[in-house]
């Protein structure tokens, strides 16, 4: 649980510090490091790690931060995953998440109302 709250701290100081623009290259870049992908199984079971370090967690956790945290939990075990942000324009709302595999990793919500803006 310690890797997982030390990368919603990680995500954290991020989105305070940095511009999506600025933000993008460094993921990207720790994205390419990565040797194999996250598989599903492994993808759900740091969500429930995430989930559990949000309750010591002091700072905002919703879905950008969360979504952030299991993408740099993932990038820092050399494992691949996509980061997505979406928006949808009636009522607007933005949402961030994370796929596996091609497929949502614990989403309550559907994606699929959502327009991918970002894909990393």
């Amino acid at each position: 649980m310690t890797r997982a709250w030390l990368s919603l701290l990680f995500a954290s100081f991020l989105i305070k510090t940095q511009s999506l623009e600025r933000l993008k290259p460094f993921l990207i870049q720790r994205k390419m490091s990565c040797k194999e992908a996250w598989s599903l199984e492994e993808a759900e079971q740091a969500f429930l790690q995430i989930e559990q370090a949000k309750r010591f967690f002091i700072s905002r956790t919703a879905c950008l931060e969360q979504s952030l945290a299991l993408f740099l939990f993932a990038t820092s075990q050399g494992k691949s995953i996509d980061w997505c942000v979406g928006i949808r324009l009636a009522p607007f709302a933005s949402h961030a998440w994370v796929e596996a595999e091609g497929i949502t990793v614990r989403e309550l919500e559907s994606v699929q109302k959502y327009r991918k803006i970002v894909e990393i």
